[in-house]
């Protein structure tokens, strides 16, 4: 192998690094909560006025509802309303030109009573833009309607623990829905499999090209120009868009339970869009795909200019794997760790993939000396901070579960994995310190030497891909643990209606199929009756809502096992509606302040 001599190498190797470093925290910054949207930093937006305005009495029911806000609002909006306790069919909200009001079609009269209408409105960008409620009074007694009336001959979902809840699905709804909704539940049988394989494939081919790109711009800009190193690229890059495409296929089987076949057309890939880890895998397709730019010419990676494009697309589409498990306390921060766990150890594996695959693959000249240098020198913190970041991942999501659950007894084998990679690691970056500090050129002994050890170290990373891929069909211990009797909870939501001292607490799955749920009223301890937590489906999903009686323990809890199952059979925003029968200063609907997104 030949190569420019040490003293002709580019000048522009610093800035080449800083490029990376920039790529590294932008590619941070989008994928994390705060770049990617799942946390609103923007003001709340407010009403400006309503018609019927807030507080006043109508003759009749409206057949309209207006909305006027104070700043512009996006396409993702919910509006509905209860009267007298009874949830009212509503249209879809309609965004006015001006961009400033949602139109509500009333199709349905409302009932005579205090009617309430509740709102959560999306930015212009998409991002979460507020919520909130007002209401009216309809003086007309007009008949009764509700969406959600109880299918004829629907038997109680059973229950198996003590003041388990129970509820009636209504017409159309059926117990056994398509499970999971989210990248980290387990799938169908029939699905898992396939599932597994896309996740190892995607991670291993995107790890392999991230981290080649990065080594080459960081330390071996002369490997563009061996044909070992093309062919590299562009079959890592093969490899990463069949995973790709593969997971996207098997993730909207997964979701909707039609089949593998059913979901190869990209016409049915819409049903990802309304869930995040679904999200997450349309744009690492896209990017990945994109990434064909800089496979294309891999000369780019040491060009200043194209530097930045060069690295961020395959630094993204890697990004997005952070996305694969989105429950849990602290969220947020368990998506922000995810990435940085991904993007780390693309670093370290594809790095080591292109040396064991390229590099040394035979003897050279010094190109080949600082090559192993360089990727001795950006491993080690790659290593630290995979290492870091998976520790807090474990206790997030584990905690003292870990010798518990199927997940838990997989991490620990992971993490023996993961162990015996750092041994080896370790041991052949003193090789290199000792023995390539002042070598000169890569002899036959020396390459192989190194291949060997490093190739067991790239072994090892495959590996535990293997086993990530398989904890991500494996539920972690705090989400089958806590609280005690179900499995799977999402956050909770805090339900409050000072105006009748009420508080509730409801926790469900928030994923499509069976859904187990937890209820805990914080106030009143006494004196509440007639407890119903109605789950309104999404806007024009064709799914059916669902009513749910709720028996009380005298400790103000019940649960709902996943057993049992709570039917939610559509991907969407989900409003939920608290009612109360009877409270110390009355009886009153209580409306969510916010919706859920299976």
């Amino acid at each position: 192998m030949n190569q420019t001599p040490a003293s002709s190498r580019p000048p522009g190797r610093r800035a080449a690094r800083w490029g990376i470093c920039l790529v590294f925290g932008t590619t941070l910054w989008l994928m994390s909560p705060a770049g990617s949207g799942s946390v609103a930093f923007a003001a709340d937006n407010t009403i400006a006025s309503t018609s019927p305005a807030a507080d006043s009495t109508l003759p009749t029911s409206p057949t309209s509802l207006l909305l006027t806000f104070t700043s512009a609002v996006g396409r993702a909006n919910t509006v509905e309303a209860t009267c007298s306790g009874a949830i009212i069919a509503l249209g879809s909200p309609q965004l006015t030109p001006d961009g400033l009001s949602l139109s509500v079609a009333v199709p349905t009269p409302m009932p005579k009573g205090q009617c309430v209408v509740a709102w959560r409105v999306s930015q212009p960008d998409g991002t979460p833009g507020g919520n909130g409620s007002f209401t009216f009074t309809v003086e007309a007694d007009t008949a009764a309607t509700t969406a959600t009336t109880p299918a004829a001959g629907t038997d109680p979902i059973a229950t198996d623990a003590p003041g388990a809840s129970t509820g009636t699905s209504t017409a159309g709804t059926s117990a056994a829905g398509t499970p999971g909704a989210t990248a980290s539940d387990p799938a169908p049988s029939g699905v898992a499999g396939p599932l597994g394989l896309s996740r190892l494939i995607v991670t291993l081919g995107l790890a392999a090209l991230f981290g080649a790109l990065v080594l080459i711009a960081v330390a071996w800009p002369e490997g563009v120009e061996y044909i070992l190193t093309v062919r590299f690229l562009r079959t890592a890059w093969a490899v990463a868009v069949a995973g790709a495409f593969l997971n996207v296929v098997t993730l909207r089987a997964q979701l909707t339970g039609e089949g593998i076949g059913a979901s190869l057309s990209p016409t049915s890939w819409t049903d990802l869009k309304d869930f995040t880890p679904g999200v997450a895998a349309l744009a690492r397709l896209l990017l990945t795909g994109a990434s064909a730019w800089v496979v294309v010419r891999p000369e780019r990676v040491n060009d200043q200019s194209t530097l930045l494009g060069a690295l961020a697309l395959p630094g993204v589409a890697v990004a997005t794997l952070g996305f694969s498990r989105t429950g849990g306390d602290l969220a947020a921060l368990g998506v922000l760790v995810g990435v940085v766990h991904v993007v780390a150890m693309a670093v370290w594996l594809g790095g080591l993939l292109l040396l064991t695959r390229v590099v040394l693959a035979g003897p050279g000249e010094d190109d080949l000396v600082h090559a192993v240098r360089g990727f001795s020198r950006i491993s080690t913190p790659a290593i630290l901070i995979t290492v870091l970041s998976g520790a807090i991942q474990t206790f997030r999501l584990d905690g003292g579960t870990l010798f518990d659950t199927g997940h838990g007894w997989v991490l620990v084998l992971k993490t023996v994995a993961v162990g015996a990679m750092v041994f080896v690691g370790l041991a052949a970056r003193q090789f290199v310190k000792a023995r390539l500090t002042r070598a000169d050129v890569m002899s036959v002994p020396m390459a192989a030497r190194l291949r060997r050890a490093l190739g067991v170290e790239a072994l090892g990373g495959v590996v535990v891909l293997a086993l990530t891929a398989w904890l991500l069909s494996l539920a972690p211990g705090l989400l089958v643990a806590a609280p005690p009797g179900i499995q799977g909870l999402g956050p909770t939501m805090l339900i409050n209606n000072p105006d009748v001292g009420a508080e509730v607490k409801v926790a469900f799955s928030q994923v499509v199929g069976p859904n187990a749920v937890r209820v805990e009223v914080v106030k009143p301890t006494t004196a509440l009756t007639g407890l119903q937590i109605d789950f309104v489906a999404p806007p024009n999903s064709g799914a059916a809502g669902v009513v749910l009686d709720v028996p009380l323990t005298e400790a103000g809890v019940a649960v709902l096992p996943l057993a049992s199952g709570l039917p939610l059979d559509a991907p969407g925003l989900w409003t939920i509606t608290v009612r109360i029968g009877a409270t110390p200063v009355g009886s009153k609907s209580v409306l969510v302040v916010g919706s859920v997104t299976p």
